[in-house]
């Protein structure tokens, strides 16, 4: 799928809708995938949820969420894969959590970080030209205002410009 048909993700409330609008998904899995987005760094493209915080998140049992797991990795939604830490003592490595990635493609999305920092910068730019803008605006007001005082302060009838006076050298 090309990417002119896909809409770039730039906030995890993105992919929540987009997980949430997806109508081939069962109901249970997307429930789960919805609590997953919840956690999902769009920057870093994964979440690290474990089962006890998808469980708070959803409202389903620790047991219940491995098996919902399983079938979105099996409907090709999800990529999860563990994650282990060394603990001082312990001859093995202990798993703390898995990383759970999207197939944002099924979901029509994409991620672009140069594309993301584009539109970053952009809306940037364009927030310091508005600022900078109405600071111009301000100037303008303000010299209008100035203008507008010096020809009210002298009476309308006896404005003569300087020139009109001048009279040559003889």
């Amino acid at each position: 799928m090309s990417t002119d048909s896909l809409n770039l993700l730039t906030h995890h409330h993105q992919l929540e809708n987009a997980v949430l609008m997806n109508e081939s998904i069962p109901r249970e899995v997307k429930n789960l995938l919805a609590g997953i987005a919840t956690f999902f760094n769009v920057h870093n493209q994964c979440a690290f949820p474990n089962r006890q915080q998808l469980s708070k998140r959803t409202g389903y049992c620790p047991n219940h969420i491995t098996t919902l797991i399983k079938k979105a990795k099996e409907l090709g939604l999800l990529i999860s894969t563990p994650q282990f830490i060394q603990i001082d003592g312990e001859s093995a490595p202990r798993q703390i959590a898995n990383k759970y990635e999207f197939v944002l493609e099924k979901f029509g999305l994409f991620y672009s970080k140069a594309q993301a920092m584009l539109n970053r910068n952009l809306r940037k730019q364009k927030k310091e030209n508005q600022t900078q803008q109405a600071n111009i605006n301000s100037r303008v007001e303000h010299v209008e205002q100035l203008l507008r005082e010096s020809h009210t302060t002298s009476s309308p009838g006896s404005y003569q410009p300087e020139w009109e006076d001048y009279s040559p050298p003889e």
